[in-house]
């Protein structure tokens, strides 16, 4: 098994974006005012993920900022996958930044042996998209996370089953995937305070301690593969949440909801997309202050439908807004999700208008996929312009030049951007 694991990767694709900026800290982020993603430069610095942009620019005021660019950040991943599939066709895209894969070496395959495909994979990846990728190789997915960040950033390790328990006996049980803060405190208590001390606990105690999840992790480590790659990942949802934070904060209860709606409707068009229906809206504001306040309302039926829930969405949101109080960010969340085929149908429905309504959505994913996202909108999207200008809203430097054949909403899904 592999896994490969980008190095800083929103802060290197900037720098690969734009080279003059390679050396020095970088971080994302700018239009939240707290860091999404810190250069190693930066890190070097103490400077990471989730500090307030004004702490960091106070330990460090050549500090760069930047405004996080996804769309960029998922043309570059799209880029190191397909470069990871001409070494071999079994991945799994674990995350933006991760993969795991199975491999093949020996004399009858391209690479004789593991050492020489991780060298080959880190090579293309940095001379076809100047970023660097940490590699893991070993006998199971588990084993291959703890070997991909053992060495980084830029680097590699591959890990035999001779070699195993040294590598656990020097790596902290909270450090390994799959054991979480929770089962971590539980171990420690018993004195097991590394991979090894858990790979020599009692199978049985194993299964009464983490229960099912803690015993493949077990044996995972000890080299037996329990969890398979998924080259299909992320096919079903238990829930779905999307979020923004906008500034500056505001009480205008017309631009909040409208915040809410734009939220809901970016969760509608991913739960149509990966083909499910929710049974559960939620709806969380947060103020200034960050504090919250949150609430959720079943539905009828299954649903996928912008028309039904905005009307849920509205009574939560009366519930839950307080006049005079500033909020900084609203929260949807969709969950009870289930796929459209468990769907039993109501006696009393109306059947042709929601055929009706099913057609009219698909038909404005199909639009924003095409043009752009909010190229077609609801009404109530209109209040977005009632938000003040911010120096927050500054967009990524590519975006004011485009390239040829670009438009506005739409950008091209290209592997570089700089010459």
């Amino acid at each position: 098994m592999l896994h490969v694991d980008a190095d800083g990767f929103f802060a290197s694709v900037e720098q690969s974006l734009n080279p003059s900026l390679r050396g020095k800290p970088v971080v994302t982020g700018a239009e939240r005012g707290i860091i999404a993603a810190a250069s190693y430069e930066a890190k070097a610095l103490n400077i990471g993920r989730g500090m307030q942009l004004h702490e960091a620019k106070a330990l460090c005021p050549r500090l760069v900022i930047l405004p996080s660019d996804y769309e960029s950040y998922s043309i570059y991943s799209n880029r190191i996958f397909n470069i990871l599939r001409r070494f071999t066709p079994s991945i799994e895209e674990y995350s933006i930044d991760e993969a795991f894969a199975e491999i093949a070496t020996g004399r009858d395959v391209c690479f004789e042996t593991p050492e020489m495909l991780a060298a080959e994979l880190r090579k293309t990846v940095r001379q076809e998209l100047g970023l660097t990728v940490s590699v893991g190789i070993s006998l199971t997915k588990t084993l291959t996370k703890i070997c991909s960040k053992f060495r980084k950033p830029d680097n590699q390790t591959v890990l035999r089953a001779e070699h195993i328990p040294l590598m656990l006996k020097i790596t902290p049980i909270e450090k390994v995937w799959g054991i979480g803060n929770a089962s971590a405190k539980k171990l420690l208590q018993y004195g097991i305070s590394s991979a090894l001390d858990f790979t020599q606990m009692n199978e049985s105690a194993v299964k009464k301690l983490l229960h099912k999840p803690g015993h493949e992790t077990w044996h995972e480590l000890q080299g037996h593969q329990r969890f398979r790659l998924n080259e299909n990942p992320f096919r079903t949802y238990d829930s779905m949440m999307k979020g923004h934070t906008f500034s500056p904060p505001s009480n205008n209860p017309d631009f909040i909801f409208a915040e809410a709606v734009n939220n809901m409707e970016r969760a509608l068009a991913k739960l149509r997309r990966h083909r499910h229906l929710t049974r559960e809206i939620g709806l969380s504001l947060r103020l200034k202050e960050y504090h919250h306040q949150s609430a959720a309302l079943r539905t009828s039926l299954p649903t996928d439908n912008n028309r039904e829930l905005i009307a849920l969405l509205r009574q939560l949101f009366t519930a839950l807004f307080i006049h005079g109080q500033t909020y900084r960010s609203t929260t949807v969340w969709l969950a009870n999700l289930e796929p459209p085929h468990l769907r039993q149908p109501d006696l009393f429905e109306a059947r042709p208008q929601s055929a009706e309504q099913t057609q009219l959505h698909q038909t404005i994913d199909k639009l924003n996929k095409r043009f752009g996202s909010n190229s077609v909108q609801s009404a109530a999207l209109l209040n977005l312009r009632e938000k003040p200008t911010h120096s927050r809203d500054a967009k990524p430097k590519r975006y004011d030049k485009l390239l040829k054949g670009e438009t506005k909403v739409r950008h091209l899904n290209i592997p570089r951007m700089t010459l």
